[in-house]
């Protein structure tokens, strides 16, 4: 018999997320970035020399990076990703809380690319858009 409709037992039981200290801070972009190409982006800095300094990244810190809107909380970010696995009719990966909030404190820590906040907040102007 085959099933057609999958509901919220077929989610694997999330207890990262669900034990994570900081799921309900807001998360926002802190970082000037600009398009490579179509596809990609890449964050822009510089550096005490007053160098250029370019970060490309992968995929899905480049997704969660753009998704860095200051207006949902990490878990409802972590609803968001569940559902566009389903819309995408993908296998929702066991460890997917794991991997997002690993991918949001790289961000946060390594690349200082986004930032934790208490409430929700707007993109500053710099932040908003890819550089002129």
């Amino acid at each position: 018999m085959f099933n057609f409709f999958k509901n919220k037992k077929d989610l694997p039981e999330f207890d990262f997320i669900n034990s994570y200290s900081n799921k309900e801070k807001y998360f926002v972009r802190v970082k000037k970035w600009n398009w490579l190409n179509p596809e990609q982006i890449s964050l822009l800095e510089k550096d005490s020399d007053g160098k250029i300094k370019m970060t490309t990244l992968e995929y899905w810190p480049q997704e969660m990076f753009l998704d860095a809107d200051g207006q949902k909380t990490i878990s409802e970010y972590f609803g968001i990703l569940i559902k566009q696995f389903r819309d995408s009719k993908m296998e929702i990966p066991s460890d997917l809380d794991k991997f997002m909030v690993e991918t949001l404190l790289s961000l946060k820590t390594d690349l200082r690319a986004i930032e934790f906040m208490d409430s929700p907040s707007e993109i500053k102007a710099a932040y908003k858009n890819p550089i002129k």
